[in-house]
């Protein structure tokens, strides 16, 4: 089986274990897919890191869009690498579908430049294995529950009051959640404390 990992950093020869999963552990580790089309997705800006997408149970890609044209903003005329990675039996499959993880260091065996990561995600879109949930198509229910994650998300990490790549891109495309918590600060730990009551389990 052939193993991908999209970065934007070129030259890599060996892939290390910098990386963490998401159990409560924190085992370093290295992601790797043998999903071409998804390896794409990872090809993005590391300080922004905003992905929205996953592999569905049917075997296609579902992209869900949370703001206006949010995979063209993100993908278009960016570049980077599709590495190749050496088959290893010490890899273990995720519960996440296709992505598999490596705890030791992976070794790179070719490297594919993408010059245009969204020209290469549209060959996917057009033969079906890439589907895209516009921001356009939702209803106002799903709106409003992007606009309440979106300002939970605010509230939580403190992005508002910093300077950052990222907090520059929220604020350029979730405008509204962003003017609400910067002119809400007293509703912080409420909002904190709804969702968590909302959202256990």
């Amino acid at each position: 089986m052939t193993f991908y990992h999209g970065s934007p950093i070129a030259n890599i020869t060996e892939l290390g274990t910098i990386s963490y999963t998401h159990d409560e552990s924190k085992t370093s580790t290295v992601y790797l897919t043998p999903n071409r089309a998804y390896a794409l997705f990872y090809i993005r800006d590391l300080d922004i890191n905003y992905v929205t997408c996953g592999v569905t149970e049917e075997g296609f890609i579902r992209y869900d869009e949370r703001f206006s044209e949010q995979l063209k903003k993100l993908y278009s005329d960016k570049s980077g690498y599709l590495y190749t990675c050496a088959d290893d039996s010490n890899y273990e499959k995720t519960n996440t579908r296709d992505v598999w993880v490596s705890k030791e260091p992976v070794k790179i065996i070719s490297a594919e430049f993408i010059s245009d990561v969204y020209k290469e995600l549209q060959k996917y879109i057009e033969s079906g294995v890439i589907r895209v949930a516009r921001y356009e198509t939702l209803s106002e229910t799903e709106k409003e529950d992007i606009y309440n994650m979106t300002v939970w998300s605010l509230y939580r990490s403190g992005l508002t009051e910093k300077d950052t790549p990222k907090a520059r891109f929220y604020c350029e495309n979730f405008s509204g959640a962003w003017c609400f918590v910067k002119a809400h600060p007293e509703l912080k730990q409420q909002t904190l404390d709804e969702w968590d009551l909302n959202h256990k389990g």
